[in-house]
């Protein structure tokens, strides 16, 4: 009886070992692409990030990626997880505008586009970049292309949240937190996501900071991931083992 006493003492003394912690990075690349039957335009290193339909009625998509790799540690299980932008521009401000993210299902690049201005006529298309046509253009009109203009992702959005005032959001779901655990669990299935904006009529489109606006006072998407570590069991096992008093012989 003393022995089963000792051993659950000390499986009770072991519980807080499983720590919470917050791990916060911020998107490692991230792009828009510009609805055109050539794909001639693009924004690979803007300050900028696009979501929604212009007063021209045509298309802005942005695109996301966070790597994962080496970021959680050996045994560590995702509670929680959201993500976060900061809208700068909405025109115009006071309607409220939903924006989405979806799983992308295509490998894409970024190349070194840089539009000036506002940035919502993009750049020329540059090689290493995505467009409408192109998840990586070679620069001279080829390159690898999407399976559908516009890109390819999941239907289903993983999360979305209704945009007005400018500032920050956030978004967050069970969807996002299952797309985060599948993308630590499989490494080679995270190639991030779309950002979309409402596309059912014009005038939606939505500017928030990206990734290559830090060094000009913006503020960077953001992946905010919550966890726990658990202890391996051979660990807890040789720690309850070690705190049983032994008989003396």
């Amino acid at each position: 009886m003393k022995r089963v006493l000792a051993f659950a003492l000390v499986a009770w003394s072991i519980a807080p070992i499983c720590s919470a912690d917050i791990v916060s990075i911020a998107a490692a690349r991230d792009a828009t692409i510009y609805e055109s039957a050539d794909g001639a335009s693009a924004n690979g290193a803007g300050r900028y990030l696009f979501a929604g339909r212009t007063n021209q009625n045509l298309a802005r998509r942005g695109l996301l990626f966070f790597d994962l790799a080496g970021i959680l540690p050996a045994g560590a299980e995702i509670t929680s997880a959201r993500l976060q932008l900061n809208l700068v521009q909405a025109n115009p401000v006071g309607l409220a505008w939903s924006v989405s993210l979806h799983r992308a299902l295509t490998p894409w690049t970024t190349g070194a586009t840089n539009p000036p201005d506002s940035e919502g006529q993009g750049a020329p298309t540059l090689a290493g970049d995505c467009t409408w046509i192109h998840a990586s253009s070679d620069g001279n009109g080829g390159g690898a292309a999407w399976n559908s203009v516009g890109g390819d992702f999941v239907a289903q959005a993983s999360a979305s949240v209704a945009t007005q005032a400018l500032g920050l959001y956030t978004l967050t779901s069970a969807q996002l937190l299952a797309d985060v655990r599948g993308f630590a669990d499989a490494p080679t299935t995270n190639l991030g996501w779309f950002l979309l904006g409402d596309e059912s009529t014009a005038g939606t489109a939505r500017r928030f900071d990206s990734a290559d606006g830090v060094a000009e006072g913006g503020i960077a998407p953001r992946l905010e991931i919550e966890f726990t570590v658990v202890p391996a069991p051979g660990a807890i096992a040789l720690l309850a083992l070690a705190g049983i008093p032994r008989r003396r012989r």
